[in-house]
């Protein structure tokens, strides 16, 4: 493991080399940033003295050490400056050991400020070396001193929000919260898994499995860790039917165009509206009742166009040549039309099922319209109504009661592979 240990230096190395023997004990490779104050006119010890001291018992122990001079350790920024100018150094060690023991209150204060805010890949320990045996002089003596640890980080508390987040399915929110996050280590894997997540939110199944796939061997690595398992359970399940999903939309694109037949197109059908389902109760659960509402309706219709598609109709462009005559005839009539529509949408496509035999029950019927009337009536659509969320879980479970019957076969298992719930 890989450790950077930041150190501010007082007037004594004996802390200094109290801690980098603590931290040799829990890694094999530690790395030492010594940070001290410019000195003062007449101050002795010179801080840099006892810096370029303790680097070279630091070489002894063949332990590489640096040292970093603050150019006024009493101005707070000036300290900032330097310390910030470490921490993007260290940031990519496993972990970061803080002792901001000795050196002035700024440049301690300004060491732990910028500790808690610098983004750090790995896990982040402030160290403080003391004692209650001291010296003449009031420092610690050294067999005397003890470690104390406080294990805290910027990064962790933003990490518990991006969480947060996740489990609520909000997305967009987690998303700008990942900016706070490093590139690598657990947190590097949150980060991923919520732009994968975000992705799959929006419908971008092929951007979204890119990443999931890549995550798939850090999920397992992660596996057992307790804050992250929800996380890494939900990467892994996701990655099945994605891949499907992957395999489904390219052709789906093409027989739109006219550019492939649609026969191959019925496999995996389900999950396309049962992830449809599945996204209309993540905006209810974030209020968003009229994104919920034209999402319901939205998996109804791509029911009917799995269900078309089964029978070999391409709902885009359909060939009106294979239909019988007398299917034809009870289509057109169902329509009030002399002329079939040019695609195939909602309406249109359930009354070419209807015409082939595949018609709703008088129950799911009014379900259906209870679905059409409240999107048309949405701000969005056609009219100013103002939706709730109790209207979007009710149109949600019409929804998925539509589709079943559509598509005739249960979705529960498909909704249950492609749920965010974790």
């Amino acid at each position: 493991m890989k450790t950077a240990l930041v150190i501010t230096v007082g007037g004594t190395a004996d802390p200094i080399l109290k801690a980098v023997e603590e931290a040799q004990k829990e890694a094999g490779h530690v790395t030492v940033f010594l940070l001290y104050g410019r000195p003062f006119s007449g101050q002795k010890p010179s801080p840099f003295d006892v810096a370029n001291d303790a680097k070279q018992r630091c070489e002894e122990l063949e332990v590489t050490a640096r040292l970093f001079e603050a150019a006024d350790p009493e101005d707070i920024n000036a300290s900032l400056a330097v310390t910030r100018d470490i921490f993007r150094e260290a940031a990519d060690a496993d972990r970061v050991v803080v002792n901001f023991t000795g050196g002035t209150k700024v440049l301690s204060a300004a060491a732990v400020h910028a500790a808690l805010t610098e983004p750090l890949g790995g896990g982040l320990v402030l160290d403080y070396t003391g004692g209650i045996v001291r010296d003449k002089q009031g420092r610690v003596l050294r067999e005397a001193m003890r470690v104390v640890r406080s294990e805290r980080t910027a990064t962790e508390e933003s990490l518990q929000q991006v969480l947060e987040g996740l489990r609520g399915a909000n997305y967009r929110e987690a998303r700008l919260l990942t900016n706070r996050l490093p590139e690598r280590g657990r947190a590097g894997f949150v980060k991923r898994a919520t732009e994968a997540l975000y992705l799959w939110d929006e419908f971008d199944y092929e951007a979204s499995v890119q990443i999931l796939r890549r995550l798939h061997e850090p999920a397992k690595a992660l596996s057992d860790d307790k804050a992250l398992s929800g996380l890494t359970e939900l990467v892994s399940r996701l990655l099945e039917p994605g891949n499907y999903l992957c395999s489904l939309i390219p052709g789906l694109r093409q027989a739109q165009k006219g550019e492939a037949s649609v026969g191959s197109q019925a496999q995996h059908f389900q999950l396309l509206v049962a992830d449809a389902l599945e996204n209309a109760v993540r905006r209810s659960h974030e209020g968003r009742a009229t994104d919920s509402v034209l999402r319901s309706y939205r998996a109804v219709e791509v029911a009917v166009q799995g269900s078309l598609i089964k029978k070999g109709i391409n709902p885009w462009r359909p060939n009106w040549q294979v239909i019988q005559e007398g299917t034809m005839k009870s289509y057109l009539a169902l329509l009030n039309a002399t002329q079939p529509p040019r695609d195939l949408a909602l309406s249109a496509g359930l009354a070419l099922l209807e015409a082939m035999g595949q018609g709703l029950s008088e129950e799911v019927r009014k379900r259906l319209d209870d679905v059409r009337q409240l999107r048309n009536y949405s701000y969005l659509e056609h009219g100013y109504h103002r939706l709730k969320v109790d209207d979007a879980q009710r149109l949600n479970q019409y929804a998925g009661t539509l589709c079943e019957e559509v598509l005739g076969a249960s979705l529960a298992p498909s909704r249950a592979s492609v749920s965010h719930i974790w």
